[in-house]
């Protein structure tokens, strides 16, 4: 096939648009030994006020923008031009998300060392272990520990060596409160009291320390290697009590007036068989400016520990938008300034501006401009719009 071969079908397709084009401003011109009726900011619109609905806000706009277009006489089916009534209908907006599950930051600690040191057991702690409040995680070897212990040993010999001297309680009473210094400075470094109160009584240094679980939980993060150097930054253990969790997700900016907290979500993860309810319990303050997102979460419980951190999720929202007047989405003209819709009123399209909200389900909600009832071009937009620019622009007059 020839290269004009190729073309003559998008050539002959185009040719046939413009030819209904230029059928429906013949047509709609003189009709009966009338003009094409225009709005020249007369009152060539439909009634002013609806029983319906009660006063209806302006509508045909000056034909410097648009003009009215007469339908009678005009091939509609051809034109594959349609229409449909402004109803009222109770609106559900759906709104579904991609989530991720995270560990619950109210119930998740991290471990770490107070003291420089190095790792001399681990007590067989892995990732994935259960631990309880309070059981050992890891023993340090410190050197600052050892020379406290060793301070503290010297302090205590010598006030016994000043009790038991005849002269000296006076002075050995004066020693107390160097003690007892001494003793408060292992509280800072996560030193147990009992521990002390060991060295003390039996006057051999432990020369490091045995950190404890401060949570019941799941170790997430095993940072604590035997024979490692360590030192207040690094982080040795991460646990968190997974039976209650946080499913994080993004709302995008035209939802966003519609996301409340205390809003019923429904949610189901990869490997789970049915999806569960939960309420959102949290809404960032900020939008993150990359993804012009707003980040919000549910909490749920673990579900017998079937949900795992780092699962994808989905998350789905019924918004209830309550009822409201509506058109088929199609029905509304965006110009980039306002929205216009082509009231059909005696057999002409008038243009008319309204005032839209985001609906669902391929429906716009309408706030302003039309009454309940009225009948909207939703098929042939383009041709509609094209011909109703053409007569504001081509000066006729009004219809007598």
């Amino acid at each position: 096939m020839t290269y004009v071969g190729r073309l003559w079908p998008r050539f002959e397709q185009r040719s046939r648009g413009f030819a209904l084009l230029g059928m429906l401003a013949g047509l709609s011109g003189p009709v009966g030994g009338c003009q094409v009726a225009h709005d020249h900011g007369s009152h060539a619109s439909a009634s002013s006020t609806s029983p319906a609905t009660g006063p209806r806000p302006p509508s045909p706009l000056p034909s410097a923008d648009y003009g009215h277009v007469r339908l009678e006489g005009v091939p509609l089916v051809e034109l594959g031009f349609s229409t449909s009534k402004v109803e009222r209908k109770p609106l559900v907006r759906r709104v579904r998300t991609t989530g991720w599950v995270t560990v619950d930051e109210t119930r998740t600690s991290h471990v770490h060392a107070k003291v420089r040191g190095f790792v001399v057991a681990t007590h067989d702690r892995f990732v994935g272990s259960t631990v309880k409040k309070g059981d050992p995680l890891v023993s340090l070897y410190s050197e600052g520990i050892l020379a406290a212990e060793l301070e503290l040993l010297s302090l205590v010999d010598q006030r016994r060596a000043l009790e038991s001297s005849a002269t000296g309680s006076g002075v050995a009473r004066s020693l107390d409160p160097v003690v007892e210094a001494a003793r408060r400075r292992f509280s800072l470094w996560d030193v147990p009291s009992g521990q002390v109160a060991r060295v003390e009584k039996t006057g051999k240094p432990t020369r490091g320390v045995t950190l404890s679980s401060p949570r019941e939980g799941v170790i997430l993060v095993r940072g604590a290697i035997d024979g490692t150097y360590v030192e207040p930054s690094t982080e040795l253990f991460v646990i968190s009590d997974i039976s209650r969790l946080w499913i994080v997700f993004d709302i995008f900016e035209h939802d966003m007036p519609f996301v409340r907290v205390g809003q019923n979500a429904t949610f189901q993860c990869e490997g789970m068989l049915h999806a569960h309810d939960a309420k959102i319990s949290y809404l960032s303050p900020t939008i993150d400016p990359a993804t012009r997102s707003l980040r919000a979460r549910v909490t749920v419980d673990n579900l017998g520990g079937t949900l795992r951190p780092g699962a994808f999720s989905t998350v789905d929202l019924g918004i209830d938008l309550g009822e409201s007047l509506v058109v088929p989405s199609d029905a509304v003209l965006h110009t980039g300034v306002r929205d216009l819709v082509f009231v059909v009123k005696d057999g002409m399209a008038v243009p008319t501006e309204v005032v839209v909200s985001p609906g669902d389900g391929g429906l716009v909600r309408i706030e302003q401009g039309v009454a309940e009832g009225d009948v909207v071009v939703t098929g042939a937009q383009f041709l509609v719009d094209s011909e109703s620019r053409l007569r504001a622009g081509s000066g006729a007059s009004h219809a007598h």
